[in-house]
């Protein structure tokens, strides 16, 4: 689904306000009530954008800081190799569809 960006929204709201300009306040209202909330999500789209970025470059900010003097920041290179890696995966849920094991007799003493 193509999500409509800010500026567009802002655009087209700018142009229906225009065109109801001599309209009265009581048509105009109902007439605008569906662009606030797609006005609201193109905002917290843009806001959520940026705050990732933000939050990544300040990441990439402190990872040059401990790279400029590697012996000083053992530490803090070690904690970003971690970080970089892959998660471990973990071993797959056993399938509730296939047989179970019985577990084993024990072993009968002779008489």
């Amino acid at each position: 689904m193509n999500a409509p960006t800010l500026p567009s929204l802002l655009s087209g709201l700018a142009a229906g306000t225009s065109a109801l300009a001599d309209a009265p306040w009581w048509i105009v209202i109902p007439l605008l009530l569906p662009a606030f909330p797609a006005l609201a999500s193109g905002i917290a789209t843009l806001a959520t954008a940026c705050s990732d970025n933000r939050a990544a470059a300040m990441r990439r900010r402190h990872e040059d800081r401990y790279l400029e003097d590697p012996d000083r920041c053992r530490a803090g290179l070690d904690h970003i190799a971690r970080m970089h890696q892959p998660a471990t995966a973990l071993p797959p849920p056993p399938d509730p569809a296939a047989p179970t094991q019985q577990p084993a007799e024990p072993p009968v003493p002779p008489p």
